[in-house]
C-alpha cells in the first residue's frame, strides 16, 4: 500500500483530524453495560487493551463510542488514530499495520497517542509488530479489537504475556435489550429478547427469515466456516456440524464418545474442535462439580450455546410457533447461563449430578459462597420440583437456594433452607 494511499485511507477513518466539529452519531447511542470498564481500561491502564467478541456484537460501536468520550473529554484529536482492517483488502500484511504505528508516531512525537486497531484479526503476525511498538514506544495506547478466534493461535498469547488484557464484549443482556430499546419489561418484549434481542441490528431486520439468517449465517457459521479454517487449517464441515448439534441441544448433558461417534469423528478431534468453539465464545462447557481434572474430559458435560437468538430461530418458525409452549426448557436453561456467565469474571459456574438420578442445573461459586440454582419454567410448579435442589443443600449444608420459574416469585424457608423464586424474566 502506497504512503499517499494510506495517508488518504487514515483521513477518511479520522475525520475529526480535519474537522474540530466532528460529531460521531455512535455517540449518541445508549451505551452497553461493558462501556465504562472499557473506557477506564482504554485511559487508565497501559497495557494494550483486546476487545474480542462474536461478529456484529457490537465491538466497533463501542470503540466508536469511546473515541468520541475521548474527544469530548479535550484529548488533542491527532492523539486518537483509528484504523478497520478490511476482510476483502490489500491491507493485510504487517507492513501496512507498521505504516500505520509509524505514521503516528510521525505526527504526533513523543505524545501520548490511542491506536484503534479494528478487526486486527485479519493481519498476519499482528502480534509480533505491537509487541515490538509496545516495548519500544511507552507512550503508544494500543487498543485491538476482533473476533473471537483473535488468540486461537498459541504464539499470539504467548509473545504478548504480560502486556495485553483482554475484554469480552458478551450479546445483550436483557436488561440491555429493555435499557438500549427504551422498552419495559413484559411477556412480549422478553419473548422478542429471547429472539432477536441479543444482537443490536437485528430488530431492525423485517422478517424471521432475515434475523435467522443473519444469526445463522452472518455471526455463527462465519467464524467455523471462515476464521477458524483461515487460522487452524480445518476441512470440511466437521465443525460446522458440530456446532449445529450443540446449539440445538444447548443445555443437554454431552458425553465425548457419544458426540464423536454422532459426528463421525475421533475422540481426541471431537473435544479439540469443543475447545476451540470455546474459545471462540461459540458454546461453554459446565462441568459436574464432583467430577476433578483427570477424568472430566471422558465424562458427561453440559454445553451452552452463547446466543438464546441462534436457538429460537433455527428451532421456531415465527413469534406465533408452538413451541413456545413446549419447547422452552432448555432455551430458558442457556438463557440463566448466559445471565450468569455475565455476572462476573471470578464466578464458576459447575453443575451437580449424582448417580444419573440427582441433578441440579448450576452452582454458582466464589471464593465465599455456593449458590445452587435450579430452573423450572413452567406453569405451576410441584412440591416434588424441589426434591433434587433440597437434596443437595441439605448435603452441602447450604442455607440458600435460587429457582428459576415462569411466574412464580416468593421466598420459602424449608428445613431452615431459604429458596428464593424468581421468573426469568427478572433476571436482567
Amino acid at each position: 500500500m502506497t504512503n499517499n494511499l494510506l495517508i488518504n485511507a487514515l483521513s477518511l477513518q479520522n475525520p475529526w483530524w480535519s474537522d474540530p466539529q466532528f460529531s460521531n452519531d455512535d455517540s449518541l447511542r445508549h451505551k452497553r453495560d461493558l462501556f465504562q470498564d472499557f473506557l477506564g481500561r482504554v485511559t487508565g491502564r497501559e497495557l494494550i487493551t483486546s476487545l474480542v467478541g462474536l461478529r456484529r456484537v457490537g465491538k466497533s460501536t463501542l470503540i466508536r463510542q469511546t473515541i468520541s468520550r475521548l474527544l469530548d473529554s479535550g484529548d488533542d484529536p491527532r492523539s486518537i488514530l483509528y484504523f478497520l482492517f478490511e476482510e476483502q483488502s490489500n491491507q493485510k500484511s504487517t507492513d501496512v499495520l507498521r505504516q500505520i504505528i509509524e505514521y503516528q508516531i510521525s505526527r504526533n512525537p513523543k505524545k501520548k497517542s490511542y491506536l484503534f486497531l479494528d478487526e486486527i484479526q485479519y493481519i498476519n503476525g499482528w502480534n509480533s509488530t505491537l509487541k515490538y511498538y509496545f516495548d519500544l514506544y511507552p507512550q503508544l495506547k494500543f487498543v485491538v479489537s476482533g473476533s473471537a478466534s483473535l488468540f486461537i493461535h498459541t504464539q499470539s498469547s504467548e509473545s504478548l504475556a504480560g502486556r495485553i488484557q483482554e475484554l469480552v464484549l458478551r450479546p445483550m443482556g436483557y436488561g440491555e435489550y429493555l435499557r438500549i430499546s427504551e422498552k419495559q419489561d413484559s411477556p412480549e418484549n422478553f419473548q422478542h429478547y429471547l429472539s432477536w434481542g441479543e444482537f443490536p441490528y437485528l430488530e431492525k431486520l423485517p422478517g424471521w427469515s432475515e434475523k435467522k439468517e443473519y444469526v445463522l449465517d452472518f455471526v455463527l457459521r462465519k467464524v467455523v466456516e471462515y476464521d477458524l479454517p483461515r487460522l487452524k487449517r480445518f476441512y470440511g464441515n466437521d465443525l460446522t456440524n458440530m456446532l449445529n448439534v450443540l446449539i440445538s441441544h444447548s443445555g443437554q448433558n454431552i458425553e465425548i464418545q457419544n458426540l464423536a461417534h454422532d459426528l463421525g469423528l475421533a475422540q481426541n478431534t471431537t473435544r479439540e474442535y469443543l475447545s476451540l468453539l470455546e474459545k471462540t465464545h461459540l458454546i461453554s462447557q459446565v462441568f459436574n462439580l464432583g467430577i476433578g481434572f483427570r477424568t472430566r474430559s471422558t465424562r458427561m458435560r453440559k454445553v451452552y450455546a452463547s446466543s438464546v437468538n441462534a436457538i429460537v430461530l433455527g428451532s421456531f418458525r415465527g413469534l406465533d410457533s408452538d413451541l413456545w409452549q413446549s419447547g422452552m426448557g432448555n432455551i430458558i436453561e442457556t438463557f440463566v447461563y448466559n445471565y450468569l456467565s455475565r455476572q462476573s469474571e471470578t464466578i464458576n459456574i459447575n453443575f451437580w449430578r449424582e448417580r444419573q438420578v440427582k441433578e441440579v442445573d448450576f452452582l454458582q461459586i466464589t471464593a465465599e459462597s455456593k449458590l445452587p440454582i435450579e430452573v423450572k419454567y413452567q406453569n405451576q410448579l410441584r412440591e416434588s420440583d424441589l426434591d433434587n435442589i433440597l437434596t443437595y443443600c441439605r448435603k452441602e449444608r447450604l442455607s440458600q437456594a435460587l429457582v428459576v420459574t415462569k411466574y412464580a416469585e416468593a421466598s420459602r424457608t424449608i428445613d431452615n433452607i431459604t429458596v428464593v423464586f424468581r421468573p426469568a424474566h427478572l433476571l436482567a
